[in-house]
């Protein structure tokens, strides 16, 4: 018998950049729960940021286009640190 899958939902970890953070006024949010994230993002206390580059601050929009979809592999840091190594 094959395994079996859990009701055919995606992961929404694996729609999530691995480099996305967000960090808040007590410091980083740990993004355990993906599907909230969308929540934390529109609250203006919240700051979201990339691993990979340091100091920079995700506009809102961008954060919604790119590094919460699959499509996260398109953005310029994450191409950016692929030609790198």
């Amino acid at each position: 018998m094959p395994p079996v899958r859990g009701f055919g939902l995606p992961s929404l970890r694996r729609n999530v950049c691995p480099h996305f953070y967000m960090t808040g006024p007590r410091g980083a949010i740990p993004i355990q729960a993906p599907h909230l994230l969308k929540g934390l993002l529109r609250q203006p206390s919240n700051i979201s940021r990339c691993q990979l580059r340091g100091g920079v601050h995700l506009e809102e929009g961008y954060v919604n286009d790119v590094c919460l979809t699959p499509r996260f592999n398109q953005c310029v840091f994450y191409e950016d640190e692929l030609t790198r190594t």
